[in-house]
């Protein structure tokens, strides 16, 4: 049964493998998987997947406007904006810039110490696939939950969080930058940068 739904949603994914850090004056760069494909987890009482390419036409309309959030938390400033979305086999992995204030560089080095490690996704679903169960009864675990692919979905905004749902995604790289070669850069901070992109899509319409 396919479903076309657009109320937006949020998902946790985790399992974060920490696999290169330089450890210099500041953080400015981190990596890992948004969203894992063909993969089941469980939402509670039911499962849920997301079929590869569910997010392509999403991050090709918007991929420079979407911020990294912490902990989902809209009432403060984006810590990092996404620079490059890649489309791999495995999942959407997705490559943010990291911002300069305090909270973003705490927020990067409590990744690199394995403390923040998750990642996670708001979502609008657009195409849905259900399967249900034939006896529904979600407390006698996953055989008895319905199911869902995520064929087609709109992604609202990335946040690295703690607690995780999803076991193969989460934080791969953590990249720093010499504080010099920070001060050289005159381009503008990925906040401001996600700001003037969020902006100039509004206008746009």
């Amino acid at each position: 049964m396919t479903i076309t739904l657009t109320a937006p949603e949020g998902r946790v994914f985790a399992g974060v493998e920490l696999r290169e850090v330089e450890s210099t004056a500041s953080y400015s760069m981190l990596r890992g998987i948004a969203v894992p494909y063909d993969e089941l987890a469980s939402i509670g009482w039911f499962l849920e997947e997301f079929a590869p390419g569910s997010l392509a036409k999403s991050i090709k309309e918007a991929a420079r406007a979407l911020p990294l959030n912490l902990f989902h938390e809209n009432r403060t400033f984006p810590i990092g904006a996404a620079d490059e979305w890649t489309e791999a086999e495995r999942g959407l992995i997705g490559t943010w810039r990291l911002d300069g204030s305090e909270l973003a560089q705490e927020a990067a080095r409590l990744a690199e110490a394995g403390m923040l490690t998750g990642l996670s996704i708001e979502f609008a679903p657009i195409r849905s696939e259900w399967t249900e169960a034939r006896e529904w009864d979600p407390s006698r675990g996953p055989d008895y939950m319905d199911r869902v692919r995520r064929v087609e979905a709109r992604l609202g905004a990335v946040g690295l969080v703690q607690t995780p749902a999803y076991v193969s995604a989460g934080v791969e790289l953590v990249r720093s930058v010499d504080a010099r070669q920070r001060a050289a850069q005159t381009t503008g901070t990925p906040v401001l940068d996600a700001m003037r992109a969020q902006t100039e899509a509004l206008r746009r319409g």
